[in-house]
């Protein structure tokens, strides 16, 4: 019983936590800012015209106090929509989606609330707002976090969606099908007690792709291994090559005050 009284507290309080972190637990400073915004995927910029940003932070307390949401309601997505959104220190730190149409708000963890749209559609009045962003391509994390710097150096920067480069790259290795190797599943097993004398789970993914070798020779299994560089030198399977190592190219989006 105390367990289950346990799990209810949790997962309410949780949710109140989770609705409320966003604003009223926020830490205002010099460098937060409220950005409302079409999202950037909106080729149309249908709800350019409630764009607005607040950069001091007295008009952030304002509007941290004065901000409701409504009851919790069945959770839609409208496209297009309109993101507010918490900027620090150069990171968005949260967003909620808003649902003009619909008249509803997206917190964060995946909940929907009623919402008055009033609290928002004026504020570009006062607070007039526009960006751009570019998308930039990068070979490392350290010619990202390189390229960073330097942004963070221009006053019209305000936040990126940066590159995880979780994995270093990638590579592959064919498997002629056989009693011994009859399925990616099999194959995915073999590997990874292989792989595993190297690296340590969470530094490689595998995985059989349905690209144009795969769709067109049905004898063979090429396999995809992403990892480090380190893993495609050293992994030494018997009567098998390993082939085709790609270095991590990832992009990050860039976004500044027009």
């Amino acid at each position: 019983m105390k367990k289950i009284l346990l799990l209810i507290y949790l997962l309410s309080t949780g949710q109140i936590f989770s609705q409320k972190i966003l604003f009223d637990t926020l830490k205002v400073d010099s460098k937060t800012k409220i950005v409302g915004r079409y999202p950037q995927y909106d080729k149309t910029k249908k709800y350019e015209n409630f764009n607005f940003i607040i950069e001091d932070s007295i008009s952030i307390e304002d509007f941290k106090k004065n901000l409701k949401l409504g009851d919790e309601v069945k959770n839609s997505f409208q496209t297009p929509s309109f993101k507010l959104t918490v900027v620090k220190n150069y990171e968005e730190i949260g967003s909620w989606t808003i649902n003009p149409t619909q008249k509803t708000a997206m917190t964060h963890d995946g909940h929907t609330y009623k919402f008055d749209l009033a609290q928002i559609t004026s504020l570009n009045v006062k607070n007039p707002f526009n960006y751009i962003y570019e998308i930039k391509v990068f070979k490392s994390k350290r010619e990202y976090e390189e390229y960073l710097i330097l942004q963070r150096q221009n006053s019209k920067f305000l936040f990126d969606y940066g590159p995880s480069f979780q994995y270093e790259g990638n590579f592959e290795i064919e498997f002629k099908k056989s009693n011994d190797f009859s399925s990616p599943k099999i194959i995915s097993e073999y590997l990874k007690s292989n792989i595993e004398k190297i690296s340590n789970k969470g530094e490689y993914n595998i995985s059989y792709e349905l690209n144009e070798k795969n769709m067109d020779n049905r004898n063979q299994f090429t396999m995809t291994i992403r990892g480090s560089k380190k893993l495609f030198d050293n992994l030494k399977l018997k009567n098998l090559k390993n082939e085709n190592w790609q270095p991590t190219v990832e992009d990050a989006y860039f976004f500044y005050k027009k």
